[in-house]
Formats: structure tokens, C-alpha cells, sequence
């Protein structure tokens, strides 16, 4: 019985010591202008190596879009999705990133991510 109340004691100040230690924890998300430019750099890199998305990798061309022609086509609950048009292909390429650290997910020539709420 010692041992079980022990533990329970043990378990209730864990949970405790979690939830103070992100009580005056901040995110601190990168804003709109910012995803445009995190988008701009993810078309640079996409050119220069072929990251596993379906498409391959981008045409040299993709690294020269216009920042007018990259745009906000999303805010979502914890996401960004950036359309970047390539009027030289005539394509649009979407840009699925993390609105909290800018971290890029996925990209694609649809704008549909699937496992999107």
C-alpha cells in the first residue's frame, strides 16, 4: 500500500511539474510576410535537389520567381499554404509550412493536402 501511494504522489508531481514548466511558455509564429519568404527559399532549395514529393526536381527557372508572384493562398489553424506561379512553366506550385517555426511539410501543384484539417 506504501508502495502504491508512493507512486501515485510520484505520478501527481510529475504532472504537475509539467504543467508549470509551459505556464509562461510563449510560440512565438512567423508571420505572413515571413512564410512568403521561407516559401521563395523552399523553390530555390526544390531546384537544387529532388526532396521526394512526387514531382521531382524543380526546373533551374523555379529559382527565379518573382516575389509578386509568390502569395498567401492559405491560413490555416497551424499552417501556411504559399502559391508560388511560374509563369515561364504556367504552373503554380503550393507550399504547405508550419505557421509556428516556418518548417516546410510538403509542396505540390494541387494546393490539396490531404491530411489537413
Amino acid at each position: 500500500m506504501k508502495k502504491l501511494a508512493a507512486l501515485l504522489l510520484m505520478s501527481v508531481l510529475g504532472s504537475v511539474q509539467l504543467v508549470t514548466a509551459h505556464e509562461d511558455h510563449e510560440h512565438a509564429y512567423i508571420t505572413e510576410s515571413a512564410a512568403l519568404v521561407v516559401a521563395q527559399k523552399a523553390l530555390i532549395q526544390l531546384t537544387e535537389k529532388d526532396a521526394g514529393l512526387g514531382f521531382g526536381k524543380l526546373p533551374a527557372n523555379w529559382a527565379e520567381v518573382p516575389a509578386k508572384n509568390v502569395k498567401l493562398h492559405k491560413n490555416g489553424d497551424g499552417y501556411y499554404i504559399v502559391a508560388a506561379t511560374n509563369d515561364a512553366e504556367g504552373k503554380t506550385l503550393y507550399v504547405l509550412l508550419s505557421s509556428e517555426d516556418g518548417a516546410v511539410y510538403d509542396a505540390n501543384f494541387t494546393g490539396e493536402f490531404q491530411k489537413l484539417k
